[in-house]
């Protein structure tokens, strides 16, 4: 090797060493990373004046970083004093041994972490509020991936590795331009960087030999700082080695942050020993915040503890919400404390304007206490309506004193035509509905029916599906006999096709003859039809008559009686079988008598 000129050497070594290991450090600026080699010059200590394009450069490899301060001691610098002291100027034989395998990698992206509990710990205001630290510079990671951080900056993978005491001084003499085929370690003008197997400077967050570190946008190694990256924190010591600080309060910048066991930095809201904490999307604790997560509201507070606070007002962007007692948003009419407010679907107050909520109209005031209106005129959304006496919005045809109008979801309707409940109405320009005959003959007469029935039993009636007995004087199905029935009853006109259990579906929906009703409503002589429509022809559906609500029998063609029988209701509909039961009640039936107690 080149004998080293011992004055310049020595005068390099001073920079770097007082950056290394110094005890004073500066804080770096907030805009750090947008200007890393300004501020790098400044906390270095760096004097631009004693810099020259002919200063010494001393090389570093095969040997860790660790061997860089031994060598500058070796040399004749006292740390103590910073006073230059006498070397050994004997010469050193010129040796080059070979390079181990170094191994330099890449870190992987960080990941989210997701909400965690951690147990047996204390707040950042439990913490004496998080003393910032003063003494150490920060430096502020890039946001983005670091996969993207590293195709910018050009870091690799090595192929060989340090030893494990240091670097050992290299060749002067070998020429810098030409590529080496191991990682190094070198200073240069008073800066520490380093180089992979490739012959490029190592930059941003780097692992070597199993350690991290962090390299400057110049490649200069960076001591004695915080390092924030977008999912971890990390704090380097005096020779550059980066530490993550786990489960700790940090605080870099005047924000304060949380690490859990890996050193990751958490986000959203962490439950943090018995408290449970907010972090925003980049891990800052929030505070003095109110804010809607997933229905519930949530307030912070000065010390970034968060609650989720119950039967509680909270004005959030110049909206009014309440949470419930459950701490959920409040959403529709509710009375507090005698009066009525009303939410709207995302739980907010509704003031100064009109609301419908659960059916029902409110008009409310700008405090947002409620009015609901009663049997009354109102218009909403540009629409007419109408309420009841209970305060419901009505829809369908209703009589209002003495004229029939109808509604829908979109107010009152005009010249158009609607059937309800088996009566059809036509529908003037002035929303005035009047019913129009239905046109079909005979007397309408629900006893005249239910005795069709009675007749067939004492007939001797027997059950045949077959499409030329199920109408003759012998023998019907059940819904062929519902269809005579009804038919001698007045209510389909003579000669009308004998349907089944499909067009009686049919007519149900039509509602001009007969209109669905639920099972609490049914009664004398209403229909039942089991089975499911479009495939309850045969063995799939049945059908017959209410009886006697009272004792709950029906009267029916039964297969299983092989004749017109009265039965119970439940279990002889067909709904033994698992199919659907639905009632219809006939359109304008007028009875003379009811059969209640027939048997």
């Amino acid at each position: 090797m080149k004998k080293v000129n011992k004055t310049i050497l020595l005068a390099s070594t001073l920079f770097i060493s007082q950056a290394l290991m110094s005890g004073t450090y500066s804080y770096a600026e907030e805009d750090y990373k947008q200007d890393v080699d300004d501020n790098l010059s400044q906390d270095l200590g760096e004097d631009e004046a004693s810099t020259s394009e002919d200063n010494d450069i001393a090389t570093y490899d095969e040997e860790n970083l660790d061997m860089i301060l031994s060598d500058l001691e070796e040399m004749g610098y006292n740390k103590t004093s910073g006073e230059e002291l006498e070397a050994d100027s004997k010469e050193e034989n010129d040796t080059e041994d070979e390079a181990d395998e170094s191994s330099e990698k890449e870190l992987a992206p960080e990941q989210e972490i997701s909400v965690k509990e951690i147990s047996g710990d204390k707040g950042p205001a439990d913490d004496k509020k998080v003393k910032e630290d003063t003494s150490k510079d920060i430096i502020y990671y890039d946001n983005s991936s670091l996969d993207d951080i590293y195709n910018e900056v050009g870091v690799r993978d090595s192929n060989t590795s340090t030893s494990d005491r240091g670097a050992s001084l290299e060749d002067k003499s070998r020429s810098e331009d030409k590529s080496t085929s191991e990682s190094s370690w070198y200073e240069e003008n008073s800066k520490v960087y380093h180089k992979d197997s490739e012959g490029n400077v190592s930059k941003g967050l780097t692992e070597i030999e199993g350690k991290k570190y962090y390299f400057a946008n110049d490649g200069s190694l960076q001591t004695n700082k915080k390092v924030l990256t977008n999912d971890s924190y990390y704090e380097a010591s005096d020779r550059g080695i980066l530490t993550a600080k786990i489960n700790s309060w940090v605080n870099v910048n005047g924000k304060t942050y949380r690490t859990d066991e890996n050193g990751k930095i958490y986000k959203g809201v962490t439950k943090v020993g018995n408290d449970y904490y907010n972090f925003n999307d980049e891990g800052a604790l929030t505070t003095s915040k109110k804010e809607i997560k997933d229905g519930k509201l949530y307030v912070t507070d000065k010390e970034g503890r968060i609650t989720n606070p119950k039967n509680f007002w909270a004005a959030i962007d110049g909206k009014t919400y309440r949470s419930d007692n459950d701490g959920k948003l409040v959403r529709g009419a509710h009375t507090i404390a005698k009066y009525t407010y009303v939410f709207d679907k995302d739980g907010v107050m509704a003031q100064n304007k009109g609301i419908m909520s659960a059916g029902r109209y409110y008009k409310t005031d700008n405090r947002g206490v409620a009015t609901n209106p009663k049997n009354a005129w109102f218009e909403f959304n540009g629409n007419k309506y109408h309420t009841n006496v209970n305060g419901y919005v009505q829809e369908g045809v209703w009589e209002i004193d003495g004229n029939y109008y109808y509604f829908t979801s979109n107010g009152l309707q005009k010249n158009t035509e609607v059937t309800q409940r088996g009566v059809t109405y036509k529908v003037d320009g002035n929303g005035l509905a009047k019913p129009v005959d239905n046109n079909i003959k005979g007397s309408k007469n629900l006893d005249k029916v239910i005795e069709w029935m009675f007749t067939g039993r004492r007939a001797g009636l027997t059950y045949d599906m077959h499409w030329k007995n199920r109408t003759s004087d012998w023998a019907a199905d059940c819904s062929s006999a519902v269809y005579r029935s009804l038919i001698y009853g007045g209510f389909l006109k003579q000669g009308s096709a004998i349907g089944n259990t499909e067009t009686l579906f049919k007519l149900g929906a039509a509602g001009k003859v007969l209109y669905e009703i639920s099972e609490s409503e049914i009664r004398y002589g209403d229909i039942f039809v089991s089975g499911r429509p479009g495939a309850s022809a045969g063995a799939a559906g049945h059908t017959g008559f209410i009886l006697n609500r009272a004792n709950d029998t029906i009267i029916h063609m039964s297969y299983g009686q092989n004749g017109i029988a009265v039965t119970p209701r439940k279990g002889y509909m067909g709904d033994s079988s698992g199919l659907p039961v639905r009632y219809y009640r006939l359109v304008g039936a007028d009875s003379d008598r009811l059969y209640e107690n027939k048997k």
